[in-house]
């Protein structure tokens, strides 16, 4: 009994160590517009560039996101990057992730890419992909 014990704690330890491996390897930064309308993530990990999404209230399964060496383009999604308790972009601030950047108006969220010079504007009103 004993070493079915130390084998199914050495294989829990085994696992924890990968898990937290592919963790640290993954990056997922949340953040929101002041009215909360809008939410985005930047996001990559080993296998994906990194790129940054936003949604907006009433998108109906449609987000926008962008690289850092390709077009933005809008895409379906039947998941959300909304948080509620995401950290606010304050009008005017910026932030960035690599080559990715975006920034907080009153108008919208603008995020593009320094390496590419594309990327996307949004709000609940309007979104434009360039």
């Amino acid at each position: 009994m004993a070493r079915a014990s130390v084998a199914v704690l050495v294989l829990a330890a085994a696992l924890l160590a990968t898990a937290t491996a592919s963790a640290d390897a993954a990056t997922f930064r949340q953040f929101r517009s002041p009215t909360g309308k809008i939410g985005c993530a930047f996001y990559s990990d080993s296998k994906t560039p990194r790129q940054v999404r936003c949604d907006w209230l009433g998108a109906n399964d449609v987000t926008v996101l962008v690289d850092e060496t390709h077009k933005g383009k809008r895409v379906r999604a039947t998941d959300t990057v909304f948080d509620p308790k995401a950290k606010v972009l304050a009008y005017g601030r910026s932030l960035t992730f690599g080559k990715l950047k975006c920034t907080s108006r009153s108008t919208g969220m603008t995020c593009r890419s320094s390496r590419s010079g594309h990327g996307f504007t949004v709000s609940v009103e309007r979104q434009r992909v360039f």
